[in-house]
């Protein structure tokens, strides 16, 4: 009986220092992120995942450790959200037209003329209709950490000037080559070509393409004022991007990483759109300097020339679901 008792306490040992050795072994584990982005290290987007991988390797004692690329070091921001999307460690910061081409809804943030300001694009973001569609993502692969980056209005920069609707016609103009954002353009009067952001200033160069629709950091941090002569203020959408990583990799941290993560990519996103307003002025001003001629011209035609394409792009009753969120916070 001393014999049995004692092969039965040994085996409770046992298991319970096996039990404590597993979560230590938890608790020491050392978690590994690879975050990419195609603008430069002077860029917003930049600081933004600076600011976050400081304050996550800290506030997670290095259990978490997050490598940081600019200009496309890593890879182009489609290659990172399918890597991502079937597991792969990495993230990245993706504008919602991109990702609207996984999930339509999303179009909704680049939709042209859609939003007045950015509040109303803060009350949609904010609402449990937009949360709806950010945990439906997950069924992609993809997990929507923060969809905070504002980094600032498109406009049309090009060789030519435009000084009104008709003056667009003709051009052609760079894009992303998303789907929602080549129907702007053609709506508004211009053939987009898609391409890579990088191939945009040699395109401009050797006149492949008149022009870009781009906000001043993306212009102004990639030198394109050197091939540009002219910046239309359309003011035709605000960049609004989110901080994208792999749910499948998101779901295998630990809770309390997990809610390190999301707070803290929350917090990066609001700095990178400080700094982004920041520094739009200032390269306003420095491009004008250059010699870059900025015209202020009617929009009202382009608001009136895009409204098909919600209808053409089977968009209209997700763009009533948006007026509605729009509605109830207006009216409280």
């Amino acid at each position: 009986m001393k014999w049995r008792s004692f092969i039965t306490l040994s085996t409770v040992i046992v298991f319970m220092t096996a039990c404590s050795t597993h979560a230590s072994e938890e608790d020491e584990a050392i978690y590994e992120l690879r975050l990419g982005i195609t603008q430069n290290a002077d860029n917003a987007e930049y600081k933004g995942i600076l600011q976050f991988k400081e304050a996550v390797e800290d506030r997670t004692n290095n259990r978490l450790k997050v490598e940081t690329y600019h200009s496309g070091q890593l890879a182009s921001v489609p290659d990172l959200v399918e890597q991502a999307s079937v597991g792969a460690a990495v993230g990245t910061i993706s504008d919602a037209a991109m990702l609207g081409d996984m999930k339509h809804e999303f179009y909704m943030l680049q939709s042209p003329y859609l939003f007045e300001d950015r509040e109303e694009i803060e009350e949609l973001i904010h609402s449990s209709l937009f949360h709806q569609w950010t945990e439906e993502f997950a069924g992609q692969g993809l997990r929507v950490l923060s969809f905070n980056y504002f980094l600032g209005e498109r406009n049309l920069a090009t060789v030519n000037p435009i000084l009104n609707a008709e003056d667009v016609r003709g051009n052609v103009i760079r894009t992303n080559g998303s789907q929602i954002v080549n129907a702007g353009m053609e709506a508004m009067g211009a053939s987009p070509s898609g391409m890579p952001w990088t191939e945009a200033y040699p395109g401009l160069q050797q006149g492949v393409i008149d022009g870009v629709e781009a906000h001043h950091l993306a212009i102004y941090e990639s030198s394109l004022y050197e091939v540009i002569n002219h910046i239309a203020k359309t003011n035709h959408y605000s960049l609004t991007s989110a901080l994208v990583v792999s749910e499948k990799w998101f779901a295998q941290l630990p809770e309390d990483i997990q809610v390190i993560v999301t707070e803290e990519a929350i917090k990066s996103g609001e700095h990178a759109s400080e700094l982004a307003q920041q520094t739009a002025e200032e390269y306003e001003e420095a491009m004008k300097a250059y010699g870059i001629e900025f015209h202020e011209i009617d929009t009202e035609p382009f608001r009136e020339n895009v409204q098909p394409i919600y209808e053409r792009l089977g968009l209209r009753d997700t763009v009533r679901q948006v007026e509605s969120v729009l509605a109830e916070e207006g009216s409280e």
